[in-house]
């Protein structure tokens, strides 16, 4: 949260005097939709290699199945 408000702060500085409150606040939504779709992109559950090994499987996995061996296989990579 503090890195988004430095962010905002460093182009508010850049842009100077704003001509209302709602460029403000555009300026504002539109770097914290850009944080929002970095974190979403950045974020996952499986990285892609554990999704590889998974769908190599040939089977679905679900928590009451998966065997020991192929946790370790996922936690490996």
């Amino acid at each position: 949260m503090e890195r988004v408000n430095r962010e905002i702060g460093r182009r508010s500085d850049v842009v100077g005097i704003f001509p209302n409150d709602a460029a403000l606040l555009r300026l504002a939504g539109m770097l914290l939709l850009e944080q929002n779709d970095e974190w979403l992109v950045g974020r996952r559950y499986l990285s892609e290699s554990s999704m590889a090994l998974v769908m190599a499987a040939g089977h679905p996995v679900s928590s009451a199945t998966t065997g020991t061996k192929e946790v370790a296989q996922l936690t490996t990579s």
